[in-house]
């Protein structure tokens, strides 16, 4: 019993010291990662030609909740995707260039919805 109870320690201390194990094949990973950025933002510029044509403002605010919110993801996706995919990439270790610690800005909600930024990036 003592033994067994030290194997078993000494198998639990040693658990998370093995080396890096990929759990995924790299190029499904990547795949997954790309077929997801763009979804999302083929997704995004569909509900911002909706919010364009739908929505209406009240001075500088929408009239509903839910053109706000519409809008929010918009922003968010607009601002966002393109570093969350290079940063997943990155943290894979698919990529060697590492993205910027901090995530980029995203734009203050505001009706009519901003204009979409012009990154070069897809």
């Amino acid at each position: 019993m003592g033994s067994q109870r030290s194997a078993v320690i000494m198998f639990l201390c040693f658990m998370g010291c093995g080396p890096k194990t990929v759990v995924r094949d790299r190029n499904s990973y990547e795949f997954e990662v790309n077929q997801y950025h763009k979804w999302i933002t083929s997704q995004a510029a569909h509900i911002r030609s909706f919010v364009g044509s739908h929505c209406k403002c009240v001075g500088d605010k929408f009239e509903s909740e839910e053109c706000e919110k519409a809008t929010d993801l918009v922003l968010t996706v607009e601002a966002r995707a393109g570093w969350h995919r290079d940063m997943s990439l990155w943290n894979a270790g698919i990529t060697t260039e590492e993205p910027s610690q901090v995530p980029p800005v995203i734009p203050a909600l505001s009706c009519p919805i901003p204009t979409p930024p012009q990154t070069g990036r897809g």
